[in-house]
């Protein structure tokens, strides 16, 4: 068993049910079975989820999302994969994460940017760190982002340096940097990133984001969000600026008829097609700030591979429109 896998699933179990007893640095194969009664259920089941890893990848990547599915009162079935949610899940399984590790890398990225269009119209980076002592804020401007290559949601936003509680964000980023968030997530593009912390212009506090769905390459729909004054707004257009009959089901994102069509939206739709090219699915993400166009991310697992919408039908459509058809199992093992 490689002993850096080992390490970082000793990490994960760590985070996610507190096992603070552990030392990281010094975890040894024995180790595991020697603390297995401190372990609840759940992290019996990443031990056995890591053993599986080594023996047969297929066995791994199913456990882990029927895992997932059945968590949320859902079953995989994959003589009968219809629905957005079953497919998502299928692709999981059947399409090789490593091939989307360097693309869900929130730095390299850039250089899939640059591979694909020619340039890397990513959001600007100020400064990569290989540790979170490094950073110094005499290197940085007055507003920044700091962030974390690895994963979702691990951004820390600086509009005030003189304000700015660099102890605490650095405590927080070591944190973060201890998840291995293709474990803690099942979601296994994410599971190798070579992780880091960078620092990111700041662009703008109530940032507008526009979503794209790509379909084996084609861009169908745009979701578009802001968060402003605390709610989550959103709507969801096709690629000609209709708006479509297509409504998520969740409390947290609100409705809202307030966004206008951007001024790059023909560019965005030009590069979606670029960047979700030998893709069954996947989203990409764009900011537009000052009529100016940034890729934001792609992700191919929106919502964990599962999300919810108000009607059953779209489920269904969206479902019909990824072509799993072409795709050989197991071509990764």
């Amino acid at each position: 068993m490689n002993d850096i896998l080992l390490k970082l699933f000793i990490t994960f179990l760590i985070v996610i049910n507190g096992v603070s007893i552990f030392k990281t640095n010094k975890i040894k194969k024995h180790d595991i079975s020697h603390s297995e009664k401190k372990l609840n259920r759940r992290t019996k089941l990443y031990k056995e989820l890591l053993e599986l890893y080594f023996e047969n990848k297929e066995k791994f990547y199913r456990k882990g999302r029927e895992y997932i599915l059945n968590k949320i009162g859902k079953k995989f079935d994959e003589t009968n994969v219809k629905t957005f949610q079953d497919k998502l899940n299928y692709l999981l399984i059947y399409e090789s994460p490593e091939d989307k590790t360097e693309i869900v890398d929130k730095i390299l990225l850039r250089n899939y940017s640059k591979k694909k269009l020619g340039k890397d119209i990513c959001v600007p980076i100020l400064k990569i760190y290989n540790n979170i002592d490094e950073i110094n804020l005499d290197e940085l401007p007055e507003k920044f982002i700091l962030k974390c290559n690895h994963g979702s949601a691990m951004n820390i936003f600086c509009e005030d340096k003189s304000k700015f509680d660099l102890l605490k964000a650095k405590h927080t980023l070591k944190d973060w940097m201890k998840i291995n968030y293709g474990l803690l997530r099942l979601e296994y593009q994410y599971m190798n990133i070579k992780r880091k912390v960078f620092a990111e212009q700041y662009l703008d506090k109530e940032i507008i984001n526009y979503k794209f769905s790509c379909f084996n390459g084609n861009p169908k729909f745009v979701r578009v969000k802001a968060k402003i004054n605390g709610s989550s707004l959103y709507n969801i257009y096709t690629t000609n600026w209709e708006k479509s009959n297509i409504e998520l089901d969740d409390k947290k994102y609100v409705l809202s008829n307030r966004f206008k069509k951007p001024i790059n939206l023909k560019k965005m739709i030009k590069y979606s097609k670029l960047l979700s090219s030998g893709f069954c699915y996947c989203r990409v993400d764009f900011y537009e700030v000052n009529d100016k166009l940034y890729l934001s991310e792609i992700t191919f697992t929106p919502f964990n591979s599962y999300v919810k919408y108000k009607k059953k039908e779209t489920e269904l459509y969206l479902g019909k429109l990824i072509d799993i058809s072409h795709l050989k199992k197991n071509h990764y093992l």
